[in-house]
């Protein structure tokens, strides 16, 4: 290709890329969907931005000969810069190559400023361009980069409205659809953000991801019966990772142990020829069984244990990778602590790759955080829950983000560390109310709440919140629904009148 300035390297799958990447970044990144039998190229994208090894602000060109609508769906969600569709010539894609690389240019200020984790800097940055003037041909990336800023800092209200102006002069801009139901979700609009979601399941390029999405919001509401009735509508072969664990999740909840077995080794078996599929369903397998065994008294855990070590053993064999090497370890720990061996439990975290959680997965950092608590080390664990937390508010998959949370909340409860963590977390909620956040802090009310449901004073928190915000509903809570929660609880003589006070504002603005 013509074009000037390009250093090019080439990798024949995505395994290759990510040791790569360890040691040099990307600014574009043309990946294909279709890799052999292993992971898309989507899938490779998502982990790889997960795992810290793509910059935020690398661009991303997908390419495909695949034209099915769900193909194309779940390409337009993971928002790539650019979709080609084979066969296409060099000439169209020099040409792509060349409008990205002026988007670059343009902004690459506001790049540097997100690499470099100043985000309100980035936005202060892209406000001063949009004022001077875009040019013509850049006023979509533009936009779409400027909501996803807005929404990544919290700005949720403003990542909205330009999401809504979008879809008000054309209502079939995917990019624009799912950035509307990403930002109805954190503000909470569950109600509004289902409605939207009940729509696009007649899309052929969005029906997957909506069930997915759908069965997620069910998930968190309890609703467990929903979760398999959204999911069934998926095809089995097509249930992603995710979805399939969430799955299986669902039917634990219901106490339909063997269906939730059966469903991972179904899709196990489905992936034996895709070695890096294969051992992803493996280890999530072995995960089952150790919690299993966590859920199961002393005497009755031999068999899942066993079923868990050994699937451990397949899933590690022959790895090089330190951040799987370190998925295997501490999953073998934990078998350890199960079985009451404490001091095999600690051998396991003797290598050097052990300790470098930068790139380790909030599942896995849960895992790690009950093994160090076991061995006494309740700071260690404390943290790692912490830091579980923190990562998962930048996992894209709203499945995986969902389970993550249930995660690390029942891992946290059973430690006895969520108390605690909710007293932070409510304290920087009410740093923000002060200030007048109403919606950030709404969130870290809801989060101390949910970690300490017994503590009124978090419920009143959150309610107060939702009054001056003028919010009727929040996640999981309509505000009536909090009153009779928080009216069930055992309250204090001040929190008894405080919350007399806010039932009466309730009725004023009723």
């Amino acid at each position: 290709m013509s074009i000037a300035n390009l250093s090019v390297s080439s990798y024949t799958s995505g395994v290759e890329l990510k040791a790569a990447l360890r040691k040099q970044n990307f600014e574009l990144i043309i990946m294909d969907y279709h890799l052999g039998e292993g992971k898309t190229g989507v899938e490779w994208l998502q982990s790889l931005k997960e795992a810290g090894y793509i910059k935020p602000s690398t661009g991303v060109i997908f390419l495909t000969s695949d034209r099915s609508g769900q193909v194309i769906g779940r390409i337009m969600d993971l928002q790539p810069d650019i979709l080609l569709i084979k066969p296409y010539t060099i000439a169209s894609l020099s040409r792509q190559i060349k409008h990205y690389l002026y988007y670059r240019d343009f902004v690459k200020n506001v790049l540097q400023a997100l690499d470099n984790k100043q985000l309100e800097r980035a936005i202060g940055v892209i406000r001063s361009k949009i004022k001077e003037g875009i040019p013509p041909r850049l006023v979509s990336d533009i936009r779409k980069l400027y909501a996803r800023l807005l929404y990544e800092n919290g700005e949720i209200q403003r990542a909205l409205s330009i999401y809504d102006d979008i879809l008000s002069r054309s209502d079939k801009v995917l990019w624009a659809q799912w950035g509307k139901i990403k930002c109805q979700y954190s503000a909470g609009q569950w109600p509004d953000c289902k409605e939207q979601l009940s729509s696009m399941v007649n899309s052929s390029l969005a029906r997957d991801e909506a069930f997915e999405w759908l069965a997620s919001l069910s998930f968190e509401q309890h609703s467990y019966e929903e979760v398999e009735k959204y999911l069934e509508q998926i095809r089995f072969s097509e249930l992603s990772l995710p979805a399939a664990k969430l799955k299986s999740l669902a039917f634990q909840k219901q106490d339909k142990v063997v269906e939730a077995i059966e469903l991972l080794q179904k899709k196990r078996a489905l992936h034996r020829s895709a070695k890096d599929r294969f051992n992803d369903f493996t280890f999530e397998l072995a995960e089952f069984y150790l919690l299993l065994a966590e859920d199961s008294p002393q005497s009755n855990r031999e068999e899942s244990l066993s079923q868990a070590r050994k699937l451990v053993g397949i899933a590690g064999r022959n790895q090089s990778d330190s951040q799987v090497l370190q998925k295997r370890d501490y999953l073998l720990a934990f078998s350890s602590v199960l079985d009451d061996d404490l001091e095999k439990a600690a051998h396991f975290l003797d290598a050097d790759y052990m300790e470098n959680h930068l790139r380790t997965e909030p599942a896995t950092l849960v895992i790690a955080a009950k093994v160090h608590h076991s061995l006494g080390d309740e700071r260690k664990a404390g943290e790692l829950l912490l830091m579980a937390k923190q990562k998962n508010s930048d996992v894209q998959g709203i499945s995986e983000q969902v389970m993550n949370d249930e995660s690390i909340f029942a891992g946290g409860e059973r430690l006895g560390l969520n108390h605690e963590q909710a007293i932070a977390i409510n304290d920087t909620g009410t740093q923000l109310f002060i200030e007048g956040m109403f919606s950030q802090a709404m969130k870290h009310f809801y989060d101390a709440f949910q970690l300490s449901p017994e503590t009124a004073a978090f419920g009143l928190n959150l309610l107060q919140c939702m009054i001056e915000a003028d919010t009727a509903v929040y996640r999981r809570y309509g505000i009536h629904k909090l009153l009779d929660t928080l009216s069930e609880l055992q309250l204090s003589e001040t929190n008894r009148g405080r919350l007399e006070q806010l039932t009466l504002l309730v009725q004023e603005n009723s």
